[in-house]
């Protein structure tokens, strides 16, 4: 691709982040943003439509780069990534990476009966940490992969703490702050993919979105404006995290994006599932992780 159409496309990306986060800071911030991606086109002519159909060749199917395979108690298993991945906010966490055996990885591999060869997530880690110490967990033997990684390149530790402490201003500048970075984010992503993808080369990849954080059913709630606009630059995250695996599925990689929703369990709803006070607020409880763990044994099995 040409280094003017990569950056166009970047740009278009960003532009169309910042418009959701108005929408969303004005209303319903999930119903309006989920609902973009399926908005119909216009609607052909016949005689446009006619042309389309004898022009066009018909289309053959094109094989799933990530295949459905079943796992084995001989799966190897690693996982790679920022605090997410780690399980910080589980409980129990050790060393300087807080690690947490409540963490997705340790419970999915529980659950699914396959061999967690090591956890090398770290919490902190930006996709340059990542690159940096974490790649050397892996090699040729690796069967499966899970990665969550990004949010830190976006500095979402500060937006954590100023918008937890209700410092509204700092929160919605930060915020903001953020979703300007995203258009370098596609870079960083697609170049920490392909590394996975070099050294495990016989793996699939998982690489899990971010779960929004708040309820925003009550639009007459005082924190509203604050709490849509966090939920919008969440979406814009994964938006741009699932593109990133889009292109390389595109080129024949073994990913797949698996999003994560705490619907019911967000931050304003009676039994979150997502810390609310502390040094690991907005990250996952014990019962978060649990269901990350379940979305990933929906999407892979267990061990046969």
């Amino acid at each position: 691709m040409r280094p003017e159409a990569s950056r166009d496309r970047r740009a278009l990306r960003a532009s169309r982040l910042l418009r959701a986060v108005a929408v969303a800071a004005a209303a319903s911030v999930a119903l309006v943003l989920s609902g973009c991606s399926g908005a119909p086109s216009g609607a052909e002519t016949p005689d446009a439509a006619s042309r389309a159909q004898t022009a066009a060749p018909t289309p053959t199917a094109t094989p799933d780069p990530f295949p459905k395979e079943p796992l084995t108690p001989a799966t190897r298993y690693v996982a790679l990534g920022d605090s997410y991945a780690a399980g910080f906010g589980g409980g129990a966490e050790q060393g300087k990476c807080r690690l947490s055996a409540n963490g997705y990885p340790s419970v999915f591999a529980r659950k699914a009966g396959i061999d967690l060869v090591v956890n090398a997530a770290c919490a902190g880690a930006t996709t340059s940490d990542l690159l940096k110490h974490q790649l050397i967990a892996l090699d040729d033997r690796t069967d499966l992969v899970t990665v969550s990684i990004g949010g830190n390149d976006l500095g979402v530790a500060e937006i954590a703490g100023d918008c937890a402490a209700g410092k509204a201003a700092a929160c919605r500048n930060e915020v903001t702050a953020a979703l300007s970075l995203l258009n370098v984010l596609p870079d960083r992503l697609q170049t920490v993919y392909s590394a996975i993808a070099q050294a495990a080369p016989n793996a699939r990849v998982v690489v899990t979105g971010y779960t929004l954080l708040y309820d925003v059913s009550a639009p007459g709630a005082p924190d509203f404006q604050t709490s849509a606009a966090i939920n919008a630059a969440t979406l814009g995250l994964n938006e741009v995290i699932r593109q990133a695996v889009d292109d390389q599925r595109a080129a024949g990689k073994p990913l797949t994006f698996l999003p994560v929703d705490f619907a019911g369990h967000e931050v304003g709803d009676a039994k979150p599932w997502l810390n609310t006070t502390g040094a690991d607020v907005f990250h996952p409880t014990a019962a978060g992780y649990a269901e990350y763990a379940n979305r990933l044994v929906q999407l892979l099995g267990r061990a046969q």
